[in-house]
C-alpha cells in the first residue's frame, strides 16, 4: 500500500475531504511514477506514457506556464488546455517524510497516467477525478486557487451536494 493510500484511509474521519476521497479515490505508487523534466520544467509523470503524449504534455506546460505552489489551478489550467488531462484532487505524500499526506491536485492522462505539472516532491498519489465539466469550469473561472473538494469559501457546496456536508 502506498503511503498516500495508507494517509487517506486512516484519515477518512478527518473531514468530508478525506471522505470523499477515501470513497471514490484510487492511489498511484512510486514505483509507477518518475520525477523527470518535460518542456524545462520539473514534473512527475507515469513512467509508461509514450513519447506522442510526452508531446502532448509538453505543449499542455508550454501553454499554460505552471506556478510552483498553485497546484489546483495548474491542473485545472492543463484540462482546459486539453481535455484528455482529467483534473484530480486527493492527497499525496513523500517517502521519508511522517506528515501524512497533503492536499494536492494533478491529471490523468485519459484517466490513466499521471501527470503532475507542478512538482516532482511527490511518490505516491491518491485522489479523485472530478469530470464534470460544468463544475470544472465554474472553478477555473471563480476560484482556481481554492480546488474543487476543500473549497471553504462555496462552503463546500461540491462535497455538499454529494452529501459529505450538512
Amino acid at each position: 500500500m502506498n503511503a498516500a493510500t495508507r494517509y487517506v484511509e486512516t484519515s477518512k474521519t478527518n473531514s468530508p475531504v478525506h471522505a470523499y476521497v477515501a470513497d471514490h479515490g484510487r492511489g498511484v505508487s512510486k514505483s509507477d511514477i518518475e520525477q523527470t523534466t518535460v518542456a524545462g520544467r520539473s514534473i512527475t509523470l507515469s513512467t509508461d506514457v509514450d513519447t506522442d503524449d510526452q508531446n502532448l504534455i509538453a505543449d499542455g506546460i508550454q501553454a499554460t506556464n505552471p506556478t510552483e505552489k498553485e497546484c489546483f489551478a495548474n491542473a485545472l489550467r492543463m484540462w482546459k488546455h486539453n481535455s484528455r488531462l482529467k483534473y484530480v484532487e486527493g492527497f499525496a505524500a513523500m517517502n521519508g517524510l511522517d506528515a501524512g499526506g497533503f492536499e494536492h491536485a494533478w491529471c490523468l492522462l485519459d484517466g490513466e497516467h499521471l501527470v503532475d505539472p507542478t512538482t516532482a516532491s511527490f511518490d505516491h498519489y491518491y485522489g479523485v477525478v472530478i469530470d464534470d465539466p460544468e463544475i470544472l469550469h465554474r472553478y477555473a473561472e471563480e476560484c482556481p486557487h481554492e480546488g474543487i473538494l476543500g473549497n471553504h469559501k462555496d462552503r463546500y457546496a461540491f462535497l455538499r451536494d454529494r452529501g459529505y456536508v450538512d
